[in-house]
């Protein structure tokens, strides 16, 4: 559950090692997808090539797949991400050599990894240059993950051939956390940074707070400063204030 679109261009594993599977927190909603990726990248061979992962944002997906990458290279794979938008600027001129080189690291290896692939969405350049990775990755006998908000054939700005391509392989949907999970993350979250919170203010914050990873942290860690500010417990008043709730 991060965001790695202002790091370098070519992510290469291991990397961000605090992302693995063992730390990903499952709901229900993510189970699916949970057990779909670490079987994608296990050592025991695999009925599917390719993995798509969809949902809303902040659930998960870019932990999964962080968390592949980095599976593989403990298992001494290679393994690359790029995040669809910075594949869209390397890709706008066919012949340079910063493409020919790009294309040649993404084909170098075992597992190639896209975050956010519908940023390809308008760009008939980059769906195709895609388009030979894949095929290339799947002749060669390596894997291909892929995050994205929408099932494939959903994005109707994506050419056919790219979607047909996603749907080949396995598709997980990645869905909303439950209360259950939201408790998890949030005790989880305060206990990282030796913050106590009563049951009563997590039920509360179940009620008011967004129910994405982003939001949840960011209440946690602004009720964490309000209660070091005031040298207080935390309590409902100090809660409320904290995050301007009524």
């Amino acid at each position: 559950m991060t965001d790695i679109s202002g790091q370098q261009l070519l992510l290469n594993f291991p990397s961000y090692p605090e992302y693995n599977f063992s730390n990903f927190v499952v709901s229900d909603g993510s189970r699916i997808a949970f057990e779909t990726a670490k079987e994608f990248c296990s050592p025991n061979p695999a009925t599917y090539q390719a993995l798509y992962l969809f949902g809303q944002k902040n659930l998960g997906k870019t932990h999964l797949l962080l968390s592949m990458g980095n599976h593989a290279a403990e298992m001494g794979l290679r393994a690359v991400c790029i995040q669809g938008h910075d594949f869209v600027n390397k890709m706008a001129d066919d012949l340079s050599p910063n493409t020919l080189q790009a294309m040649e690291q993404l084909l170098n290896v075992d597992f190639f990894l896209m975050d956010n692939v519908e940023n390809l969405a308008h760009s008939p350049k980059a769906q195709e240059k895609l388009y030979h990775i894949y095929n290339q990755m799947m002749d060669k006998g390596g894997k291909l993950a892929f995050t994205a908000s929408l099932p494939p054939d959903k994005n109707s700005a994506m050419e056919s051939y790219m979607t047909s391509r996603f749907q080949w392989g396995m598709v997980a949907e990645i869905k909303p956390i439950d209360d259950s999970t939201t408790a998890k993350i949030i005790l989880k979250l305060a206990k990282d940074i030796n913050l106590v919170l009563p049951e009563s203010i997590i039920q509360f914050l179940l009620s008011r707070i967004p129910r994405d990873f982003i939001s949840i942290q960011n209440a946690v860690s602004i009720i964490n400063k309000e209660s070091y500010v005031q040298k207080k417990k935390v309590t409902l008043p100090l809660v409320k204030m904290a995050l301007d709730l009524s």
